[in-house]
């Protein structure tokens, strides 16, 4: 009784602690399995005006985008790189995506299921269907709609579910597709030249000006001998700050250090490639044996004399019997076996035509049917039936049908309308029309030679090959002596003391960015990215693994979005001023000079006259000047035979003498229809450069620059 009377008395109290408790309690359980606010923000990669993309979203879109790309490209996997390379196409399209859905829904721009169908499947097929591979003719290259069509129906039967994600996908990056062209094309339509723009932009072309001129360049005058005050570089900052914008970056000083191969790894192989010469004489399938040893998979090529780049291995094959074997010897990093497998007489080239019979899902559904109508044509052709009409009729090679079925002529290796196997090795020692059959899992070849071309000997070679590779051993060394660096100096003095102290060579990496993927000469560097923005000015990193090369960097600088502060762009502004004060002293020389004509003046200044023609309005760079902006405004404004003020220009100081005007035509008297299409072209141009490939041109950029964009990847890559 005692204790349930001080629990009511402490009632209030218990009560609070109770709540508080269970308020935790639901908050942490909110957080841990990502469904509250702070969740949200923990698992957002980006935001755009306000709304999200999820971590998760787009590490999906991502995976499947590359496997679509690996089913494509029939791979199994793909390279850092690409995977780079794809997750930076998925950040621009998810981004694009949200910028676009607002403009979408105000325009109420759409695509209908009917729409849809024939994108894919009807009379008006989308180009990036067209251009998908799985799509195209396995032979001739070219888009074969029946193979849309046997892919969707046949979508349920892959098991793993891969066909039917990956024809969703197509559905949605064609809709995607259709919707931006649809917007891109509303906004072009919108787009108006007025007649005083055409009429002003064609008398700015036609109006041309010669003109002989005098140059004193700005490196006439040696950087040494101008003076520069703290004062003067203050003032010209100040007016000048605009032209110090910069974006968030850092820059990077790193040193490396190789992992090569020692002389005890090199021994290692030489030893290795010395025991199993005689197992390479002796062995009876040598073509296994390299399969299964070489570093380099078997080469079944036949080289003509000479063919075989180091001339004494060559040399030596050629004046030998099959079986003999050259070697150990080294090259390229590796050393080597060469084995003569067989010495033969085989011509050069042949002559080949073909039929093939393709599974395309309907009438023949799979490779044995294909197997069974090809040996009914074989049986029909050995009969006396003409191939070529054979081929015009069953061929499903579309780029050969029009002669006959003729692939041409063909040497060995040679892929012709993109026939996986060569032809060349499948016929090279048949008999003349000797029908060969050859089966692929897309269909059944027919092969036929007509011809062949001078015969010469030719030789068949095995080549063993072992690279000589860094040992467990020496990659160890070399990041010992990483480890050592790293550990031994960690501030920025230290750093470039050991460097200049152990002659070990700064590499410079500027204006990194923080979702940053490439770093020249280093090997997939994101991690050594984000450690560049975890830390501060003057850190050294630890050691990093990139590649085959151990890498100890330092942040040199940090910049931060906004104006450069003076002391970072100092440089920069020192160069301008002295520039200014060049300017100063040839205009000096170029006024006190002024008297005569264009001659006299060059002879006073100790310079040549130069001459430019044809200088228009729309000029972008002038004949001996370069890039000069000033002296081309003056040009087209100035008087014939009037000598002009000097003119201060990007490269020097000139003054210029109009020679020849030749004036614009009337443009009341003439139909500038053309070039009213030029100049919308040219406009609709900046919005829809390439409207089959979806390309967004400035528009994006636009929307782009007027959103607000939170790019937070680097919390995860």
């Amino acid at each position: 009784m005692a204790a349930l009377e001080n629990i009511r008395k402490r009632g209030p109290l218990v009560a609070v602690i109770i709540g508080f408790s269970l308020l935790m309690f639901i908050l942490g359980d909110f957080i841990n399995k990502g469904n509250s606010l702070f969740s949200g923000d923990r698992n957002r990669i980006a935001e755009v005006n306000g709304q999200s993309i999820n971590y998760q979203d787009y590490e999906q879109e991502v995976t499947q985008t590359i496997e679509t790309y690996k089913q494509n490209n029939s791979l199994q996997s793909i390279t850092e790189s690409d995977k780079e390379r794809i997750r930076e196409l998925v950040w621009d399209n998810m981004i694009q995506k949200l910028l676009l859905q607002d403009q979408y829904n105000t325009l109420g721009i759409a695509v209908s299921s009917d729409e849809l169908f024939d994108l894919i499947q009807g009379k008006s097929v989308d180009p990036m269907v067209s251009r998908e591979p799985a799509f195209a003719n396995q032979q001739t290259g070219v888009f074969d709609p029946s193979r849309v069509v046997y892919f969707y129906k046949n979508m349920n039967e892959d098991k793993t579910g891969k066909t039917k994600d990956y024809l969703l996908n197509l559905e949605k990056q064609v809709t995607s597709n259709r919707m931006i062209r649809k917007y891109l094309t509303m906004i072009s339509k919108g787009l108006y030249v007025p007649k005083q723009v055409v009429e002003t932009e064609f008398s700015r072309r036609n109006y041309l000006v010669d003109f002989d001129f005098v140059a004193k360049y700005y490196t006439d005058i040696s950087d040494s001998s101008i003076t520069v005050s703290k004062d003067e570089l203050e003032k010209y900052y100040k007016e000048h700050k605009k032209k110090y914008e910069q974006k968030n970056t850092r820059d990077l000083a790193y040193v490396t250090f190789d992992v090569l191969p020692s002389h005890k790894d090199t021994l290692y192989t030489f030893n290795w490639i010395n025991k199993v010469v005689n197992e390479f004489k002796t062995t009876e399938d040598i073509k296994q044996y390299i399969s299964f040893n070489s570093d380099k998979a078997f080469d079944p090529k036949h080289y003509k004399k000479g063919d075989i780049t180091n001339a004494v291995v060559d040399s030596f094959l050629f004046s030998n019997t099959p079986g003999a074997v050259y070697g150990p010897y080294f090259e390229d990093g590796s050393y080597k076996l060469a084995k003569l497998i067989e010495s033969t007489s085989i011509p050069d080239s042949i002559q080949v035509k073909h039929i093939l019979i393709a599974i395309d899902g309907k009438n023949i559904a799979d490779i044995d049917k294909a197997k069974k109508v090809a040996d009914s044509l074989k049986t029909v052709i050995e009969g006396g039936i003409d191939f070529a009409t054979v081929a015009k009729e069953y061929s499903a090679d579309k780029a050969s049908l029009d002669k006959g079925g003729e692939l041409g002529w063909v040497v060995e290796g040679q892929q012709v309308n993109r026939i996986p196997l060569a032809p060349f090795d499948e016929l090279v020692n048949k008999n003349l029309n000797e029908i060969v059959t050859v089966s692929k899992e897309y269909g059944v070849h027919l092969f036929i030679k007509t011809a062949e071309g001078a015969k010469n000997k030719k030789i068949q070679v095995g080549f063993l090959e072992r690279k000589i590779m860094p040992s467990t051993e020496t990659y160890q060394k070399a990041y010992a002596l990483a480890s050592k660096f790293a550990g031994e100096n960690r501030t920025l003095p230290k750093f470039e003391e050991s460097i200049t102290k152990q002659m070990l060579i700064k590499r410079t990496a500027p204006g990194l960015t923080e979702n940053g993927t490439f770093i020249s000469g280093l090997e997939s560097p994101r991690q050594l990215i984000r450690w560049v923005y975890t830390a501060k000015k003057g850190d050294v990193s630890e050691v990093f693994e990139l590649g085959n090369r151990y890498v100890v960097g330092t942040l040199a600088d940090i910049k931060k979005e906004g104006i450069a502060p003076l002391e970072q762009v100092q440089e920069f502004v020192k160069t301008e001023v002295i520039k200014e004060k060049k300017a100063e002293i040839l205009l000096k020389q170029m006024n006190s000079s002024l008297s005569g004509n264009i001659q006299t003046i060059a002879q006073t200044l100790k310079a040549q006259v130069q001459e430019a023609k044809n200088i228009s309005f729309s000029s972008f760079q002038i004949q001996g000047m370069g890039f000069e902006p000033a002296v081309l405004a003056s040009a087209v404004t100035s008087e014939k035979n009037k000598i002009s003020k000097p003119i201060k220009g990007e490269n020097g100081v000139y003054v210029i003498n109009i020679k020849i005007i030749t004036p614009s035509m009337n443009t009341e008297k003439l139909d500038l229809t053309v070039e009213k299409t030029r100049l919308l072209n040219e406009l609709q141009g900046r919005v829809y450069p390439n409207p089959n490939y979806g390309d967004m041109g400035q528009v994006l950029n636009a929307l782009k620059e007027s959103a607000d964009i939170k790019d937070e990847r680097s919390k995860f890559y």
